[in-house]
């Protein structure tokens, strides 16, 4: 333990890899500057855009990002228009088949049929719907760029993460907006994260869409024993006041390779 810092799950195979060969940019600090430090500050979370198999890290993601209603409602709506508007922008059919594929296999690997047909399901409905629907690829595009829009907006009244207020810890946007100096450059800081924000939003929904699929099928009460091991986590992380980014425990922005340098 460093500062806060507890790590409580082993980072994964890809974490690793990701550590060992580029470390500025999957495990960014605070003192960076120049590219690596705008790089940490627009992906806020680096290493979730590789560690797409990760089921454990990606839950624990999905739920200390998405606390309030506003977020669970704005991501539930978005995230599939966001998805299907993508596959209508490139090739509906490819598309689709590349998602049923990615989808599958991640749950084939979590040993979870039902999930996994149900994702097939999703992946399917979703390229047909991109299929029927006449628009034009310009008109996919505006709206996938409104949906992440939408959906990085359904943020605001969650705590801003490590990295976007460029410290260490979870801020509410109050308190950073309005205490201390520095308020109109902290109010631009906002306004580029909103761009930042919708990037990342369009890009992490095809990635989290099977993840939001997973939550809903356990509000049914499917596969209680992970439902009950990926949440705990969460909020034990969430009520230690500045959950960890780059790993699964607290610290908030400490990099994995200084919470854990074993794993190098």
């Amino acid at each position: 333990m460093l500062c806060g810092v507890e790590v409580w799950v082993a980072p994964s195979r890809g974490q690793r890899f990701w550590l060992r060969h580029a470390p500025s940019l999957f495990a960014p600090g605070p003192d960076q500057s120049g590219f690596i430090r705008w790089w940490a500050i627009a992906t806020v979370t680096p290493s979730t855009n590789v560690t797409g198999l990760n089921l454990p890290y990606q839950a624990y993601l999905d739920a200390i990002f998405h606390r309030t209603w506003l977020a669970r409602v704005g991501h539930a709506v978005c995230m599939p228009i966001i998805v299907t508007a993508l596959l209508g922008a490139t090739s509906p059919l490819i598309g689709g088949g590349v998602l049923a594929v990615w989808w599958a296999y991640w749950a084939l690997t979590w040993r979870d049929g039902r999930w996994g047909r149900c994702s097939l399901a999703l992946a399917g409905g979703l390229s047909a719907v991109a299929s029927l629907v006449p628009w034009s690829r310009v008109t996919w595009v505006l709206v996938a760029l409104v949906g992440s829009l939408l959906q990085a907006a359904s943020h605001a009244l969650e705590p801003l993460p490590p990295r976007v207020t460029r410290s260490a810890h979870w801020v509410p946007i109050g308190k950073y907006l309005l205490e201390g100096p520095g308020r109109v450059r902290r109010l631009g800081h906002l306004a580029a994260q909103a761009v930042f924000g919708t990037v990342d939003e369009l890009v992490a929904s095809p990635r989290l869409l099977p993840v939001l699929l997973l939550r809903l099928l356990w509000l049914t009460g499917h596969d209680a024993a992970r439902r009950r091991e990926a949440l705990d986590l969460a909020r034990r992380a969430i009520a230690s006041g500045n959950p960890a980014l780059d790993y699964i425990g607290t610290g908030g922005g400490a990099p994995l390779i200084v919470a854990a340098p074993s794993a190098k």
